[in-house]
């Protein structure tokens, strides 16, 4: 299945754990077709879920971590049932590459899904295994040619205490292999403008790079904690007004806020000459309900009412 990177919009959707079953795979699935129904989006996004330790130490994870089913397995049925195309996010530090590679070949051949993304460590307090997400783009592309394989990484825009600057960074996993980027979770329009800005000055080749924009719509403000601990940065403007405000109207204030974002970011692109269209990867980390995720599609300016 081929769709367009650039100026797409796609959906995040957890894989259910391997506790729930069957009952609960069937109630994951009734969720994406609902999700799924009013055909606005462009391909599902499938990530794996790993347990991890707090990146931020305000950070915290309330729930104990459960195992989940494969995500391959988990956007094969969900291309099956509503013909998508399935992108799977796939974490290298945890495995050796010819353990990778492995997982590669069955990845393209027996699942035939063509587009990744590659996931680093989630921290550098040890070390991992596995390559680095360069050295698997250029691992992972000499074995298959870019008709055959699409890769994606993330990019952190705003990185905290890093000193080589984001672009740099997604030059070299370019001339290693990418041929796209999600981002990190954003609640702020000057990470994304300041990357904008970097581009232009220093590595204007980097413009025409589809780039996905993660949103993510918060139904408690409680929940901010959490989305720290994966690393998420929550500005403190975006913090205190979801905490001010009435618990039962948090989740369609974030909803406000997300659009009111998104809409600064396309205003901002415009004034980038040859910058690619900026996509969306909706993801509702959490319990957010159905509803109010085809509620922020339908509000959002760049939404898929083609």
């Amino acid at each position: 299945m081929s769709w367009e990177l650039a100026g797409a919009t796609i959906l995040e959707v957890v894989p259910p754990t391997r506790e729930s079953g069957e009952e609960g795979f069937s109630k994951r699935m009734k969720r994406v077709e609902k999700l799924l129904s009013d055909g606005q989006f462009d391909a599902v996004n499938v990530p794996e879920i790993h347990d991890e330790e707090n990146r931020d130490a305000r950070g915290e994870r309330k729930h104990k971590f459960s195992t989940r089913v494969d995500s391959r397995v988990f956007g094969c049925k969900i291309r099956e049932e509503f013909g998508l195309p399935i992108i799977v996010n796939h974490v290298v530090a945890h495995d050796p590459l010819d353990r990778q590679i492995l997982w590669l070949h069955e990845t393209v051949r027996e699942y035939g899904i063509h587009d990744l993304v590659l996931v680093g460590a989630p921290h550098d307090r040890h070390p991992w295994p596995g390559p680095t997400v360069s050295e698997a783009n250029e691992a992972f592309k000499a074995e298959f040619s870019d008709s055959q394989l699409r890769l994606g990484n993330i990019c952190i825009p705003g990185r905290p205490g890093s000193p080589i600057p984001e672009s740099e960074r997604m030059a070299a996993k370019i001339r290693a292999g990418a041929d796209f980027f999600t981002t990190q979770i954003l609640f702020s329009l000057n990470e994304i403008t300041q990357l904008w800005r970097e581009f232009e000055a220093t590595r204007p080749d980097l413009l025409a790079t589809p780039l996905l924009i993660s949103l993510c719509p918060v139904r408690k403000a409680e929940n901010l904690a959490f989305l720290r601990y994966l690393g998420v940065h929550v500005p403190e403007e975006v913090e205190s007004t979801l905490k001010s405000a009435d618990p039962a109207e948090c989740l369609e204030l974030s909803l406000q806020i997300l659009c009111r974002l998104q809409e600064q970011m396309i205003e901002t692109a415009r004034n980038f000459e040859d910058l690619a269209s900026p996509g969306w990867n909706i993801a509702p980390v959490g319990s957010i309900p159905g509803a109010a995720v085809l509620d922020l599609i339908r509000r959002l300016p760049a939404s898929l009412s083609r």
